[in-house]
């Protein structure tokens, strides 16, 4: 399935694909979960980034706490693959467990759901990379300025406060749905 886009980009691995795509699943329900949509905001494509940051707005309306206790991976398969003329596209069924439930943001009491057993869920995910995306090289450094950079957390250096969107530069999730 991967031939292809490994003979276009050689550097492609399938472990650190799966390893990349299970850490950005776990940022996006944290990201959900604190009600922080900069611990994830680069890993998400446009649209998700809208996804996810109604998620949270709603949250916040209705003075609730999502919670994922527990969370985990506990499974990742690549389904498709597509080669585009401008992106390569990657479909992947993620399962993962968690207690879901959700807490009143004052009081913190139990709204809904169950927080003493977990739950498995089957998540659908997509992933996009530009066709010729830049590179950052083996250690990644801010193309402004050349510091050092956490590229995995944020997508913004700390030391010159450039935005790198993560989409010029790696995969990033432009879709979710759940069974």
């Amino acid at each position: 399935m991967f031939d292809e886009l490994q003979k276009l980009e050689p550097e492609f691995t399938e472990s650190m694909f799966q390893t990349k795509v299970n850490n950005i699943f776990v940022a996006m329900m944290n990201a959900i979960m604190f009600r922080d949509i900069e611990r994830v905001s680069s890993s998400l494509g446009e649209e998700m980034r809208g996804v996810i940051s109604n998620r949270i707005n709603e949250l916040n309306q209705n003075h609730e706490i999502q919670m994922y206790d527990e969370l985990n991976v506990k499974h990742n398969e690549v389904v498709k693959v597509t080669i585009l003329e401008d992106r390569y596209q990657i479909d992947v069924k993620l399962t993962s467990r968690y207690m879901d439930y959700k807490l009143d943001s004052d009081s913190k009491a139990l709204k809904s759901g169950n927080n003493s057993s977990r739950i498995e869920k089957v998540n659908w995910l997509t992933f996009e990379e530009k066709r010729n995306h830049k590179s950052l090289g083996t250690s990644a450094k801010c193309p402004s300025c050349g510091a050092p950079i956490d590229y995995n957390y944020t997508g913004v250096c700390e030391y010159c406060g450039s935005q790198m969107p993560k989409e010029d530069y790696d995969w990033v999730l432009v879709s979710w749905t759940q069974e």
